[in-house]
């Protein structure tokens, strides 16, 4: 399974559009959206092509490949216009390794937890309180959180192991990042800018 995963939409038509031209591109067979998809925020500049209707009706046909969690700037109300559920705090995906099962007959995987970014606490300058909002949220070293929230585009490392990884914003990027994406792959998953240029890279440890 291949993922074409956005987030922080804002409500932006013309950025959507060019982000989706990446689904068939690198053969996708879901998309994933890490919320706040319809409302630009009131600390948020308007988009010049702003149109939620515009951006629900785009995602509406795409509507039995969406995996979608809610943002903070997500309200019932944007809900009632998606054909697809996207009230959700997280989601999980399970990336199956793709060299198949092991000597055991086992298939390792890597785990994907996702969700938007303003929920759930995934570090903190404590050690062990770090170790301890890991376990709280049922994930283990390696284990990657994939969120947007900050609009800021790459691959963090935490300090209790969870590789966090930010797609960005295709319309608000920020902390001099690019507009961008992320792409979940075989065996990886990538953020790339509009241009469909490597921003970073990680590769999963299936376990």
């Amino acid at each position: 399974m291949r993922y074409l995963v956005l987030s922080d939409l804002h409500g932006a038509t013309e950025e959507l559009a060019k982000a989706l031209t990446y689904f068939d591109k690198y053969q996708c067979d879901y998309l994933v959206l890490l919320g706040d998809l319809l409302n630009h925020g009131p600390r948020n500049p308007v988009p010049g092509s702003y149109a939620p209707p515009k951006v629900s009706e785009m995602l509406n046909q795409m509507h039995d490949k969406v995996i979608s969690v809610r943002g903070n700037c997500d309200s019932e109300v944007d809900s009632m216009m998606f054909n697809f559920p996207c009230n959700a705090p997280y989601h999980i995906i399970l990336v199956p390794n793709p060299q198949g099962a092991d000597e055991t007959g086992r298939t390792k995987v890597q785990k994907l937890f996702l969700t938007h970014g303003h929920l759930y606490k995934i570090d903190n300058e404590d050690h062990d309180k770090a170790i301890e909002l890991r376990n709280k949220i049922g994930l283990k070293e390696n284990d990657i959180v994939l969120s947007g929230h900050t609009h800021i585009a790459g691959v963090f490392v935490k300090s209790n192991g969870l590789i966090n990884v930010n797609p960005g914003s295709p319309i608000l990027p920020k902390g001099g990042t690019k507009a961008g994406f992320a792409l979940i792959l075989e065996d990886r998953i990538e953020c790339r800018d509009l241009d469909d240029n490597l921003v970073s890279c990680h590769t999963f440890i299936f376990s």
